[in-house]
């Protein structure tokens, strides 16, 4: 449904003529748009809790809300996925580097050789002693994690068939879209874009990008260190990593103080951190801080406007969600409030 209303006012706008009615929703989609583009401008509170709720609303109303799947699902649908799986198969190729998780799955389940595309080339291949070795493997299933446009699975496909002569190759992908189903022989879950998986967190950026540091980007301050003003210098300096993205972060918003900016950087840099922005706090004492965290957070993400926040605590990441509308995905829980 969702669908087809985008695509409704999508045929409306691009008519050269149209009658009354259309004309009337043509004129109040602009006027729409006009007033998101001040409101995204504009760093009032108002202003931005107003644009958010709008954005909320459109997703809600035409899609577009992010799709969150976590590693436990991505284990528990592929083990009911083999269920349906036939034994006929003779080795399973996952496509690195994300399909190799699925196709791992599958393989030891079902008790077959696994391999990637350029290792079936090459006839090299992870197997079991307690497998029995056919030689030339002809049955293949083809795995990824997903599809979208089937860009690498008709890459690796027609990379089997050049490797080697008569392959019945299934296609298979554990999550599909509408669009991308009929690009496959087989798919367990149809997930609409835009989607973010946990096992590609740090690989794939959506939008502008904000996050939290201490429980995300490294690890949470231990118990005690944060009152031992000698203990904490060395733990900011020697803090171990979490999750570090390759790409880059539009903004960090921490809760740190902005005396300890020196150290904060120096470890971002040793870990190759690429940042355009690190917000600390700029108060005097860190007992200043006790009751405020959340509070500061929602904000100061107001003024950023970003696309998604990854927030360490479970009630903070909830508190963000109720009162800005911007989609938080909570790190300790892996749980995206959106």
């Amino acid at each position: 449904m969702k669908k087809k209303i985008a695509k409704f006012f999508k045929s409306i706008v691009l008519k050269k003529k149209r009658n009354l009615i259309e004309r009337i929703l043509v004129l109040i989609v602009f006027r729409y748009e006009k007033l998101k583009n001040i409101l995204s401008e504009n760093n009032s509170k108002t202003a931005s809790k107003m644009y958010y709720q709008i954005l909320n609303l459109e997703r809600n109303i035409i899609g577009g809300k992010y799709s969150f799947v976590s590693v436990n699902e991505l284990l528990i649908w592929t083990t009911e996925w083999i269920k349906s799986f036939p034994t006929t198969y003779d080795v399973v190729v996952g496509i690195p580097r994300s399909g190799l998780l699925v196709a791992n799955m599958v393989a030891l389940k079902l008790g077959k050789p696994l391999t990637t595309p350029e290792l079936f080339e090459q006839s090299l291949y992870w197997e079991s002693k307690l497998i029995n070795k056919k030689g030339d493997y002809k049955n293949i299933l083809l795995i990824d994690d997903s599809i979208t446009n089937g860009t690498a699975m008709e890459e690796s496909f027609n990379f089997l068939c050049s490797s080697r002569e008569n392959l019945n190759i299934t296609k298979a992908v554990l999550i599909a879209t509408e669009d991308s189903k009929h690009l496959v022989d087989i798919y367990y879950k149809i997930i609409p874009n835009p989607r973010i998986f946990e096992w590609n967190l740090v690989h794939s950026k959506k939008g502008k990008f904000a996050t939290d540091l201490d429980g995300v980007i490294c690890e949470n301050c231990p118990p005690g260190v944060d009152s031992n003003e000698e203990l904490y210098v060395k733990w900011i300096k020697n803090a171990k990593p979490y999750l570090l993205p390759t790409f880059e972060i539009d903004v960090i918003v921490s809760n740190r103080l902005e005396k300890y900016r020196f150290g904060t950087e120096k470890w971002l840099a040793k870990y190759g951190i690429c940042y355009k922005k690190l917000i600390l706090w700029n108060i005097e004492s860190k007992q200043k801080r006790y009751g405020k965290y959340a509070q500061r957070k929602i904000e100061l993400l107001l003024k950023i406007k970003p696309s998604i926040f990854w927030e360490s605590s479970f009630g903070e990441a909830k508190k963000i969600w109720k009162v800005t509308k911007i989609p938080t995905l909570c790190i300790d829980e892996m749980v995206l409030f959106n």
